[in-house]
């Protein structure tokens, strides 16, 4: 969040900007203070100042009154069915993207709950950020849960900023992990066989916690693991497999997004061993 709040007031932030982790206080926020940061008046060093005419009046709606509770060029939209969040209401959102802003050098919108948009609704915000108006900055702040609940496309044109706590990852869990890896790793690359890449496989697998397809950690115990092993298995020949491990580490982080499309997370651990040990 810091490092957004520094591009904002750069001027370099990202036009959409995802915000998950945290809860739904925490989001709303920092969606204020990013909008406020992005729309203050004074020097850029001391932004946001809290007391201009446009940080005063940009609050979440329902959370003033009078003229205090609005700023035309600070919109959020909320969830306007029971479930989800309709293509009419984003596209409403919309009109006011394509003209000039009313009072402040740019505009700010809010998609309070953007993991309920529907697929109708997204695209029309994805054509949005696809094609920008020019002759303003305009920003889009998408609220979630997770980032993962949004659509790749979305995900792929935003900058995502994760507002929970970091979880450490226990060392004592990683080890042995790590070490059944190490075995399985040495042994293919000693005999070619691939029952060992099966075996690799299985080592991580052994992280646990896979029956919550939106888990991280097991994904990251996986990859803590891979990267222990680089230490656990030192020489010439792990020179040459070091930038191997490296890749499905970093693959084996991006893989929460497979697991939500129904994969079995065996299956992608075992393709994902096979295509960077292999």
């Amino acid at each position: 969040m810091a490092a957004a709040l520094t591009s904002a007031r750069q001027g370099r932030l990202y036009p959409a900007v995802i915000l998950d982790g945290g809860d739904a206080e925490a989001r709303r926020q920092a969606a204020l203070e990013l909008a406020r940061t992005l729309l203050c008046e004074v020097s850029p060093a001391a932004r946001p100042c809290g007391v201009c005419r446009h940080c005063r009046r940009i609050v979440w709606p329902g959370a003033g009154e009078g003229e205090t509770a609005f700023h035309p060029d600070f919109q959020v939209l909320e969830r306007d069915l029971k479930a989800s969040t309709s293509v009419d209401a984003t596209r409403e959102l919309l009109k006011t993207a394509q003209v000039s802003p009313f009072e402040a050098r740019g505009q700010v919108f809010v998609i309070a709950s953007a993991e309920s948009l529907t697929g109708e609704a997204a695209n029309a915000l994805l054509k949005n950020l696809e094609e920008p108006h020019v002759s303003a900055p305009r920003h889009f702040l998408l609220l979630a849960p997770s980032r993962l609940d949004l659509l790749p496309t979305l995900r792929s044109r935003s900058l995502a900023v994760f507002l929970g706590a970091a979880v450490p990852v226990d060392a004592a869990t990683v080890e042995p992990l790590a070490r059944s890896f190490t075995a399985a790793a040495a042994a293919y690359a000693g005999s070619g066989a691939p029952i060992y890449l099966l075996g690799a496989a299985s080592a991580l697998a052994a992280a646990g916690g896979w029956e919550d397809p939106r888990s991280s950690r097991p994904w990251a115990l996986a990859a803590a693991a891979v990267l222990r092993s680089l230490e656990l298995e030192p020489g010439p020949a792990m020179m040459t497999a070091r930038r191997a491990r490296l890749a499905l580490a970093e693959a084996l982080l991006e893989s929460p997004a497979l697991r939500l499309r129904g994969i079995a997370a065996d299956r992608i651990l075992e393709g994902l061993v096979a295509r960077h040990l292999a």
